[in-house]
């Protein structure tokens, strides 16, 4: 099988934000509701809000269910986002294994596909000198707030942006969230053929993957698997 590409999401599959955008969500949330007890909502703590994200299958979600957010608010909550991650200076860390793996796929047009703020993700890639490796950054301000993921319309704008079309080739697209999995699945549907091969970063927590509807291709344990995994799928 032919690869074409190769894209990333970003939080929890590239860097380890969850820390930051705890941070982030506390101040977006408490300027929108100037009344919320923080200590006693999912963001009193990091293990709260883990599980309320992982029970979400997007950031818009999240913040109607468990916060009780007009679809208006949530607009305004999108807007506030990239001002808030560049405010704050929470320090973040690129997992182990990434600073490795990103360059050797440097063989391939390499995208990433984020709800996260592009220009928040630029400036994390320059300082860890991997910038120079992606061809295209698909953030949350490149998709309209009613597509974000699972829609697939920033994945498929990531596609076509850095790929041939015309080659037929599929590419790899590598997320730690459910969320990822069922955008790979729709993006297959949208094109009509098996156009994405999912792989799911573990990073070794147990069971991730249970209960869900759709099932990623491949799971990887460390970003270092993901060089095999590619080999395997080429010479399938």
């Amino acid at each position: 099988m032919k690869i074409s590409g190769v894209i990333w999401d970003y939080d929890g599959t590239l860097v380890d934000t969850r820390m930051k955008n705890l941070n982030v969500t506390k101040a977006i949330i408490s300027e929108i509701m100037s009344d919320i007890d923080i200590e006693n909502s999912v963001l009193g703590s990091l293990e709260n809000y883990e599980q309320a994200n992982v029970k979400s299958s997007n950031w818009r979600e999240l913040y109607r269910n468990e916060f009780g957010l007009t679809e208006k608010q949530i607009d305004n909550a999108g807007k506030l986002w990239t001002k808030f991650q560049l405010l704050d200076k929470t320090e973040v860390q690129l997992f182990e294994g990434i600073s490795f793996t990103v360059p050797k796929l440097s063989t391939y047009s390499q995208g990433i596909v984020s709800q996260n703020s592009s220009e928040n993700i630029k400036n994390n890639l320059e300082r860890n000198d991997l910038a120079k490796y992606f061809n295209q950054i698909i953030g949350y301000e490149e998709v309209d707030f009613t597509k974000q993921k699972p829609n697939p319309e920033g994945l498929l704008k990531c596609i076509s942006d850095i790929t041939d079309q015309k080659n037929n080739g599929s590419v790899v697209y590598i997320g730690d969230h459910i969320t990822d999995i069922e955008c790979a699945q729709n993006a297959n549907e949208k094109m009509g053929r098996k156009a994405v091969i999912s792989i799911l970063m573990k990073y070794n927590k147990l069971n991730l993957a249970e209960g869900w509807e759709y099932k990623p291709d491949y799971i990887s344990d460390r970003p270092e698997d993901i060089l095999e995994i590619i080999d395997k799928i080429i010479n399938a």
